[in-house]
């Protein structure tokens, strides 16, 4: 069957990959369109017929930084076929076709625990992945915090400069990516410290408080953005991500391989512990 390539704004096109992604993950990605932040980089394949999408494959072209070395990689999502249409081979066609175009590129995926034996036959294999953490008390006023909307000046040119990354492992050119789980899961967590200036993205629950991003284009220490951080009663701060580059040596802690399974095709060596940044997965 005819696969269709897309990257983005193209209404038509739009409408049918948000209809498919309704019906196979019940979620819109309407918000993240409506800001046009579909780029080059996110190409879609896709299987219509008389309109209708009836199977996709996406996938986002980056960089990773991995044990500081710049690795050229694609990162697959949006791996769907319309229940209707689910025994005909779908997804395994346009996964063969994509990975065709980019054989020689280091590949990677989150995937739920669903699919667990989808992707091997296709040269993927699952690696573990931690979670980072420390123990650490911040007791400040939340009265002072300075919060930024997801059009804040302040935020966008974080997202474009950062220049701070994890040497153990990061994602390089996912401002797009980053900006879909800003709109979809943060738009009211993300926080300009105006001392460090940097821009923090954190929610607390309880004494824990997980900071999912940090956007900086100066070194920092976790130590200095804690001094500005407008959370109190905090005892633990957990990481979205390997925050080496911060200045800490956290806990490292297995994440579950059957609920939160990432999975890499290539042979490039992986760090042996490392926390994969969560706003740039798709």
């Amino acid at each position: 069957m005819k696969i269709t390539m897309n990257t983005g704004n193209n209404p038509a096109y739009e409408a049918m990959f948000d209809d498919l992604i309704q019906s196979v993950f019940g979620f819109s990605f309407a918000p993240w369109f409506a800001r046009k932040l579909w780029d080059k980089n996110y190409e879609s394949y896709a299987i219509i017929e008389d309109g209708n999408m009836l199977s996709n494959v996406c996938i986002y072209k980056s960089d990773l930084l991995i044990n500081g070395e710049k690795v050229p990689a694609i990162q697959f999502g949006a791996v769907a076929t319309r229940p209707g249409a689910r025994g005909r081979g779908l997804s395994r066609q346009i996964m063969e076709h994509v990975l065709a175009l980019y054989s020689t590129r280091f590949a990677y995926l989150f995937a739920n625990e669903s699919v667990l034996d989808f992707y091997p036959p296709f040269g993927f294999k699952q690696v573990q992945t931690y979670g980072a953490e420390i123990s650490v008390a911040i007791d400040n006023d939340p009265k002072a915090a300075v919060k930024c909307g997801l059009d804040d000046e302040r935020l966008q040119a974080a997202l474009q400069n950062k220049r701070m990354h994890s040497n153990i492992m990061d994602c390089v050119g996912s401002a797009p990516i980053q900006m879909f789980h800003y709109i979809m899961a943060y738009a009211k967590d993300i926080y300009y410290l105006p001392q460090c200036q940097a821009v923090v993205v954190a929610t607390q629950k309880g004494d824990r408080l997980f900071v999912a991003d940090v956007l900086s284009q100066r070194a920092i220490t976790f130590e200095e953005i804690a001094a500005e951080l407008p959370f109190c009663d905090v005892k633990k701060v957990a990481f979205g991500f390997s925050p080496d580059w911060l200045g800490i040596t956290p806990t490292w802690t297995p994440t579950n391989m059957q609920t939160d399974p990432f999975f890499v095709r290539g042979s490039y060596p992986l760090p042996e512990k490392f926390c994969f940044p969560v706003t740039s997965m798709t």
